[in-house]
């Protein structure tokens, strides 16, 4: 099964707006994925310039730190399931100053 991730990706540093980025993403039959996953998933295998929020207490939801949005709603990404097909939308966690991607101040 392959998900679509559409990704919010701003560097305030070199770019003036941001912009979406879509990634397919292999998720193997019965495998339950959360949202942090599929994220290092693209991290270590597709582009490791991707910044997002991992913590040594993420896949416990103990932090709350990997919050984002997940398809326009704020979900804890160590926690949210995503689909084995289908798409996503995360963008960075709502009321915060994106610091770059989906990381926020």
């Amino acid at each position: 099964m392959t998900l679509k991730v559409r990704v919010h990706r701003f560097d305030p540093s070199v770019e003036q707006t941001a912009h979406f980025e879509t990634f397919h993403i292999p998720i193997p039959f019965g495998e339950k994925w959360s949202v942090l996953d599929a994220l290092d998933y693209i991290h270590f295998h597709l582009d490791s310039s991707l910044s997002y929020y991992r913590h040594s207490a993420c896949t416990r939801g103990v932090c709350a730190r990997c919050v984002a949005q997940v398809n326009g709603k704020a979900a804890i990404l160590c926690e949210y399931l995503v689909p084995e097909h289908g798409e996503i939308l995360l963008e960075p966690p709502p009321g915060k100053k994106v610091v770059k991607d989906l990381v926020g101040k």
